[in-house]
């Protein structure tokens, strides 16, 4: 069974992650010619990166496919050392990579691409502050990151709701946790704006930030059918992956249930990216963080059932490829 492959030694893993990875992003790879790459991006230093996979398309992919693997290692360990998912499996990682190069468009430089190392930060910071008496330092690296990610995806400020959220949920209620919440999203933008007012162009990246910032454009592309099912079929496999979670979290120990509400708070934030700027279907870029939880989570609910769970396996995985060679 394919999916027992996640049972299997770390080599293993590593191994058939690898092979599937390559498999996913291997037309831009080693054919290339595929990529677009957005020529206004919402953010202000992703402009500089932007020019740099415009004038070095092959590096730029080429780093982003080794960035992503990065970040999903980094993904797979914060849920492992919370606890979340079996310590021995790389599954988070697999599926986090799956939907990050899930559509061929986003196999090079993108703006999330490079948010997601500072949400991932800011994640791991803030999924860290349950129980803790004192948590300010983890509530300031938090927004902190959050500060930076919004520098290269403007949308990201939406993570500071996610943050307030987990307040809520983790009963922080003290005033001084929402007040380091705020000096820590700040501080970036003093060091920011005084480089930008000594070189005088302050009013103009004040200008940029205000009018991306404000951007809200709903633009509905019915045209492409591949993707178009595709993304409804993602969108299917993250609603039941959400409800039988739900439907179990009671089960569970009082922590678990707490860090698991966390991260499935993250989908309510995808949605606010989305809805910033719609084009459908939704950028499953959006919601890889949360989804590399909930889909191994819930082929764990599966497993009594192993041939049902390989056949829903096999159709995710039909469902990335598909969108991925199919939807351009």
């Amino acid at each position: 069974m394919i999916i027992d492959i996640f049972k299997k030694s770390y080599i293993h893993q590593a191994a058939f992650i690898l092979i599937a990875s390559l498999a996913l992003w291997g037309r831009t790879l080693f054919f290339g010619g595929w990529v677009s790459v957005e020529s206004e991006p919402y953010s202000l230093f992703y402009s500089y990166l932007g020019a740099f996979a415009l004038a070095h398309p092959m590096a730029a992919v080429i780093i982003a496919f080794f960035l992503t693997i990065a970040e999903g290692f980094y993904l797979n360990h914060i849920l492992a050392s919370n606890n979340l998912i079996h310590s021995t499996t790389l599954f988070p990682m697999f599926a986090y990579i799956m939907l990050m190069g899930a559509d061929v468009a986003n196999q090079t430089f993108t703006p999330m691409l490079f948010a997601n190392i500072f949400l991932l930060i800011a994640l791991h910071n803030i999924i860290n502050c349950y129980n803790q008496e004192h948590s300010y330092e983890k509530v300031f690296n938090a927004s902190f990151c959050i500060a930076l990610a919004f520098l290269f995806y403007f949308p990201s400020i939406f993570m500071l709701l996610f943050v307030l959220a987990t307040f809520v949920v983790y009963k922080l209620y003290y005033w001084r946790e929402w007040l380091v919440l705020l000096l820590g999203f700040i501080a970036p933008f003093f060091s920011l704006f005084a480089y930008y007012y000594l070189v005088d162009s302050l009013d103009i990246v004040l200008q940029k930030i205000s009018t991306e910032a404000m951007r809200f454009s709903i633009v509905y592309d019915l045209s492409g059918t591949v993707k178009l099912i595709c993304g409804a079929a993602m969108a299917l496999f993250a609603l039941v992956s959400l409800f039988s979670i739900l439907g179990g979290l009671s089960k569970k120990v009082i922590i678990y249930r707490k860090k698991t509400t966390v991260i499935l708070l993250l989908m309510l934030v995808g949605v606010l990216f989305s809805l910033y700027d719609i084009i459908l279907p939704a950028n499953q870029q959006n919601y890889a963080i949360p989804f590399a939880f909930m889909l191994p989570t819930f082929f764990l609910m599966l497993r009594k059932n192993k041939k049902v769970c390989n056949v829903v396996f096999v159709l995710f995985l039909a469902v990335v490829y598909v969108g991925a060679y199919l939807g351009f």
